[in-house]
């Protein structure tokens, strides 16, 4: 009889080794995947968290002009193991895709210098400016329902495109209307960034353009933004996101304010974009009253498409009559530039123009300012002592509505301080009868911090609810106005009557709320204005222009 343990043996090491091989390729197939999947989740909440600071780096350098370096860590390593196999590392992409224009509309600035009122209704008062969006996008292998981690316009969100339609999840807010309405800020993307592979990718956000206070936007500024983010449909939309905002056609979302502050932000990542100068404003008043031979600095601002200030750029001055120190200065980081002008000995009116560009002051009206500097005669104040034939106020000619064609909106400078108590206007081409606010309890006139406000019972004339024109009447609150001070002067809405009502048709100035006095607004763009101002010492000074127009 044959002895048959050693094949037993071999038969139990052949049974042990395929419960080895049966183990192993158990485990490469179900424990690896899932070990695996783990880690790439794992890489997958880290990346977030670095997009969101990358997001704070964009939003802050926006805002501060400053860099804010970040790093993103693309892709992922498995664990090492001694015996199974790892597929190759995962790796993931992070990359700029345009999205298109943002259009802001209805930019009427309610105040600011003559320069920017220029600038916007050269632009149609419509602003526009291309914008991109900031895509990471996972190349797992085992985590097959990562999502695709988008910021935009301000937001930050993960975007999921299994199960059917495309789901989409914020991971911040948003930060382009503040809480009480009274603010928008917009944050443009630039640049032409890609980066793909596992490690460290660093992105470096670069300021092109740095917001300076904003701009006051009177009545109501329309935002037209171009998005990936769902605006409509199940689950968070731009409408939860936004209260204010409204689902637009192409996979666009329009925001709406009203009276509020716009502020425009430019970044660029990937690449060296610029701004480009835009227009001027003047810093200093535009009249002014020196002695001979005084010297004084008149200084300017330079702006960029976003409305913010422009550096290192070449602004050139030129007079005819007096002397400018040096005529070419470059903006410094603020976009202002300073000339230090001499009066001439002589006495007379003089001219001071300011301008960028390569024609000069024939260039675009954006692209120039003016001053004008008046030297007095030494007999003047002897030979003006007409208490009622005043020269203090020097009109600045850039008269036009600011909220709508029955508006006007105009500057002057005060050449010495003076009180204005009364007032009276007229337009003597005009079908306008009178000046009457929207909305009770706003003043028809505004002049600087004093105002005359029919609806007012403290003024003398609170029989009325508006302003009749040519009448003249005691401010509400007397305007005072210092040397070289720059003033603005507003005057809401000209009306005319527009039929008659229940009683006794439309009086001239009668007493309105009896039903009797339907009235229509009148656009006086391009009319003839005049204005005649009452000083505390009893003189007056009457200013003839004419509007302009939007």
């Amino acid at each position: 009889m044959s002895d048959r343990r050693a094949v037993a043996g071999l038969i139990g090491a052949v049974l042990l080794f395929g419960i080895l091989v049966i183990s192993l390729s158990l485990y490469q197939a179900q424990v690896v995947p899932s070990e695996n999947q783990r880690a790439e989740f794992e890489h997958s909440q880290q990346v977030q968290n670095q997009l969101e600071d990358v997001r704070n780096a964009i939003l802050r350098t926006a805002w501060s002009g400053n860099s804010q370096p970040t790093s993103v860590t693309l892709g992922t390593r498995y664990p090492s193991r001694t015996v199974a196999v790892n597929p190759p590392p995962a790796t993931g992409q992070l990359a700029t895709a345009e999205l298109g224009n943002v259009t802001v509309t209805n930019v009427r600035a309610a105040s600011g210098p003559e320069g920017l009122q220029a600038y916007l209704q050269s632009k149609g008062h419509t602003l526009t400016y291309p914008t991109s969006a900031l895509v990471y996008t996972p190349d797992y292998n085992e985590y097959r329902n990562a999502p695709t981690t988008v910021y935009e316009n301000t937001l930050l969100y993960n975007t999921f495109t299994s199960g059917g339609d495309p789901r989409s999840l914020p991971l911040t807010n948003d930060s382009l209307v503040s809480a009480s309405g009274d603010r928008v800020s917009l944050v443009v993307l630039q640049g032409d960034y890609g980066e793909t592979g596992i490690g460290s990718a660093t992105v470096d956000p670069e300021s092109v353009s740095r917001p300076s206070g904003g701009t006051y936007v009177n009545g109501s500024l329309n935002v037209s933004l171009p998005t990936r983010y769902p605006v409509s449909g199940t689950g968070t939309t731009w409408s939860d996101l936004l209260p204010r905002s409204e689902l637009g056609g192409d996979g666009r979302v329009n925001v709406s304010a009203t009276n509020a502050t716009l502020r425009i932000g430019a970044v660029s990542v990937g690449g060296e974009a610029t701004s480009e100068p835009a227009y001027v404003t003047r810093e200093s008043a535009q009249a002014l009253r020196v002695s001979s031979g005084e010297t004084i600095s008149l200084s300017v601002q330079a702006h960029d498409q976003y409305l913010n200030p422009y550096a290192g750029m070449i602004i050139n001055a030129s007079t005819d009559g007096g002397e400018i120190q040096d005529t070419s200065q470059i903006t410094n980081r603020n976009g202002k530039a300073r000339f230090d002008y001499t009066a001439p000995e002589t006495s007379g009116t003089y001219s001071v123009n300011v301008s960028f560009g390569p024609n000069g002051t024939d260039g675009p009206r954006v692209q120039r300012t003016n001053f004008t500097v008046t030297v007095p005669s030494s007999t003047s104040d002897d030979e003006n002592n007409d208490p009622n034939d005043r020269e203090t106020l020097i009109y600045n000619g850039d008269a036009g509505p600011y909220n709508g064609g029955s508006t006007i909106q105009f500057t002057m400078t005060a050449s010495e301080a003076a009180t204005i108590t009364k007032i009276s206007v007229s337009l003597p081409s005009s079908d306008a009868t009178r000046l009457q606010d929207q909305s009770s309890g706003q003043p028809e006139i505004h002049i600087g911090d004093g105002y005359y406000d029919a609806n007012d019972d403290n003024t003398a004339n609170n029989d009325l609810t508006y302003y009749p024109l040519g009448e003249t009447v005691s401010l509400t609150s007397d305007a005072t106005i210092e040397a070289s001070e720059e003033t603005v002067v507003r005057l809401q809405r000209f009306q005319k009557p527009s039929g008659t009502g229940q009683g006794n048709g439309w009086p001239p100035w009668g007493n309105p709320g009896q039903g009797n006095d339907r009235v229509e607004p009148v656009d006086v763009q391009n009319e003839p204005v005049r204005i005649t101002f009452t000083f505390s010492d009893g003189s007056t000074q009457t200013l003839s222009f004419q509007n302009g127009a939007y």
